[in-house]
C-alpha cells in the first residue's frame, strides 16, 4: 500500500516540477515528441506530440525550414497524458491533447533541416513549440510505422470466437504484409489496403497513407483458453519490419459463447419492399415454394459463419428468413427457380473469404432468399411496417439472429400496374472511395431495371458526357440477382478523357433510362484527376 502511495506522490511531484521546466521557454503546456533529433530521418518523417490549454487549441501548423507545410490533425486521444497529469482541468473528460502529421523526407535534400510546430490558441495567442534540427538521409530504408487501434491499450480484453484486430501501417517503400503473432507464433496475415481517411489526413503528401488500414479476424478457437500476447508486425517490400503493436488478451471460449455470426447485406433498414400481383385478380397465393416467377422478387442476402469448437470445426446447419418473428423461408427450401440458387446457404462469398481467410466455411458463407412480397400480401399479411430478420443455427443448436433479436424494420407496399420500380446498379470504376485517375479511363459498372435498361447515361460534375456501352457479361451480378434473366449481361462501360478535367475532385453519376422512358440515378462516385501538365 505504501509503495503505491509513494508512486502517486512521486508522479504528482514530478509532473509539477518537470513540466514547467520543460516549457518555461515557450509557455506552451505540451511536447513535440517526434521527430527525434537523435535519429537520422528517412521515408515519412513522423511529427507527433501533445498540447493542452484551458482556452482550447484552434489549430497547430507544421513548419520545416521555417516554411509552412500543413495543419496537423488535432484532438487525438492520449491516454498516457491523461493518466500522467490527472489534475489538469478538463484534460480527461473534454479534451484530447494529441496531434500528428508527417512529411516525405524525399522532398528535402540530405542533411540538417529545422522542424517545429506553431500552436494557435482560442484566446488569440500564437506560440512556437519544439524547434529542433533533424538530419535526413534518403539513402536509408525506413522501417514501417503504424498503430493498432483495436484492441486499444486501455485494458486487457476478453476474446472469444472471432476477434478483430484493426489498425493501420504505412511505409514509403510500400507494405508487403501485416502479420499477427500470438505468443511469438505467426497466427495469420491481416488483410491490408482498407481506406483510412484519418491517416491520409495526417500525412497529406504521402498518397499511400489513405489506403493503409488493415484488419485481421482471428479465430480464437485455434488457441487454448487463457491470457495470450498478441503482436502485430508490419514488413515493407524490402524486408524491413517493425512491431507496431502489442496487446494482452484473455481467451475464453465455450459452446455458450461460440454463436454463429454474420450480416444482412440487403435489404437495408427502413427499406420499402414492393410486391406485385397482390390484388384479387392475382389468384390464390402460392404456398410451396412461396415464389412466383412472374412476380417482383426482393432478394434478401448476406452471410453467416460459425466457429463452434475444434471438434465440429464450426458449421452452419440452417438459415431462416423470419417476417414478424414467423419463419417464412429456410435454406431447407433451396431451389433454382430462376436459373440460380435461391433460398439457400452456401453461396460463394469471396469477399467474406478475404476478411476471414482461416475460417472453414468462409468461401461459401453466403445466403440468399427470394422474398415475394405480393404473395405475402395475398396470404393475409397487411401492407405497412414489418420486422425482418435472419435466424442462423449451427450443428450444436446454438442460434443467432441477424442483425440481432430486434431485426430490422421494413415497409411492405403493393405496387399496381402503373408503378415504375426504380433502376438499380453499381459503379465499379472509379472506386467508391476517392480514386485517383489519369488519361483515358474506362468507367464501368452494372445496371438493372424491371422494365429493361435502354441506356446508361454518364454525368460528370452535373454535365451529360455521353452514353455507356451496355450488355457486357456480369456473371457475378447474375449470381446475386437470380430473378433477373438479363442480370448476366448487365455490365456497362464508358471511356472518358480525363484531360478535359482539372486536377481536382470531380463526381461521376450514372443514370438509367428504362423502357418506360423514366430515368433514375443508380449512384455517384467522387474521384480525383491527376494529369501531368502538357509540355509547352
Amino acid at each position: 500500500m505504501w509503495r503505491w502511495v509513494t508512486r502517486g506522490l512521486v508522479l504528482a511531484i514530478t509532473s509539477a516540477l518537470v513540466l514547467p521546466a520543460l516549457f518555461a521557454q515557450t509557455g506552451v503546456i505540451g511536447q513535440l515528441e517526434l521527430p527525434d533529433p537523435a535519429f537520422v530521418q528517412s521515408g515519412v518523417v513522423l511529427v507527433r506530440g501533445w498540447v493542452y490549454d484551458p482556452a482550447q487549441i484552434s489549430k497547430i501548423e507544421l513548419y520545416v525550414d521555417d516554411q509552412f507545410q500543413y495543419r496537423t490533425v488535432t484532438n487525438l486521444p492520449r491516454i498516457d497524458i491523461v493518466e500522467a497529469y490527472p489534475n489538469y482541468p478538463g484534460l480527461h473528460n473534454s479534451f484530447n491533447p494529441g496531434f500528428q502529421t508527417g512529411f516525405l523526407a524525399s522532398r528535402y535534400s540530405n542533411g540538417p533541416h529545422t522542424v517545429f510546430v506553431r500552436v494557435y490558441f482560442g484566446d488569440g495567442r500564437v506560440e512556437e513549440m519544439g524547434r529542433r534540427t533533424v538530419n535526413i538521409d534518403n539513402t536509408r530504408n525506413q522501417s514501417p510505422f503504424g498503430s493498432v487501434d483495436q484492441p486499444d491499450i486501455s485494458k486487457v480484453y476478453n476474446a472469444s470466437g472471432s476477434f478483430p484486430i484493426v489498425g493501420w501501417a504505412a511505409d514509403s517503400d510500400g507494405i508487403s504484409r501485416i502479420d499477427v503473432l500470438i505468443d511469438g507464433g505467426n497466427m495469420q496475415s491481416a488483410m491490408y489496403g482498407d481506406t483510412r481517411p484519418d491517416v491520409g489526413a495526417s500525412f497529406p503528401d504521402f498518397p499511400g497513407a489513405l489506403f493503409s488500414g488493415f484488419i485481421a479476424n482471428v479465430d480464437t478457437t485455434r488457441v487454448q483458453d487463457g491470457v495470450h500476447l498478441i503482436e502485430v508486425r508490419a514488413t515493407d517490400k524490402f524486408g524491413l519490419s517493425r512491431l507496431i503493436g502489442v496487446r494482452n488478451v484473455q481467451i475464453l471460449n465455450s459452446e455458450a459463447n461460440l454463436k454463429p455470426f454474420g450480416h444482412i447485406d440487403e435489404p437495408l433498414r427502413d427499406a420499402v419492399l414492393y410486391g406485385t400481383q397482390c390484388g384479387v385478380a392475382a389468384g390464390p397465393p402460392v404456398v410451396s415454394p412461396p415464389v412466383r416467377l412472374t412476380s417482383h422478387i426482393t432478394p434478401v442476402r448476406g452471410w453467416a459463419l460459425d466457429l463452434g469448437s475444434r471438434i465440429d470445426t464450426g458449421r452452419i446447419s440452417y438459415v431462416e428468413l423470419l417476417i414478424d418473428g414467423v419463419r417464412y423461408l429456410s435454406s431447407d427450401d433451396c431451389t433454382l427457380p430462376f436459373g440460380g440458387y435461391a433460398n439457400c446457404y452456401g453461396v460463394p462469398r469471396y469477399d467474406v473469404e478475404r476478411f476471414y481467410p482461416n475460417y472453414p466455411d468462409a468461401p461459401l458463407a453466403g445466403f440468399i432468399f427470394t422474398l415475394d412480397v405480393g404473395n405475402l400480401l395475398n396470404l393475409g399479411v397487411r401492407e405497412g411496417q414489418h420486422n425482418l430478420k435472419i435466424r442462423v443455427g449451427d450443428l450444436q443448436q446454438t442460434v443467432t439472429e441477424l442483425p440481432g433479436p430486434q431485426g430490422i424494420p421494413v415497409f411492405f407496399k403493393c405496387a399496381d400496374s402503373s408503378f415504375d420500380s426504380p433502376s438499380f446498379g453499381f459503379i465499379d470504376v472509379p472506386m467508391p472511395v476517392l480514386d485517383y485517375i489519369t488519361g483515358n479511363t474506362v468507367f464501368q459498372g452494372w445496371a438493372l431495371d424491371f422494365d429493361g435498361v435502354v441506356t446508361v447515361e454518364m454525368i460528370v460534375d452535373g454535365n451529360y458526357v455521353g452514353q455507356a456501352q451496355y450488355g457486357f457479361p456480369r456473371p457475378d451480378v447474375a449470381a446475386q440477382n437470380p430473378s433477373f434473366l438479363t442480370a448476366g449481361i448487365s455490365g456497362w462501360r464508358f471511356t472518358y478523357d480525363t484531360t478535359k478535367l482539372g486536377n481536382n475532385r470531380h463526381r461521376l453519376t450514372a443514370r438509367v433510362l428504362d423502357s418506360r422512358g423514366n430515368r433514375a440515378e443508380i449512384g455517384s462516385v467522387d474521384f480525383y484527376v491527376y494529369n501531368a501538365a502538357p509540355t509547352p
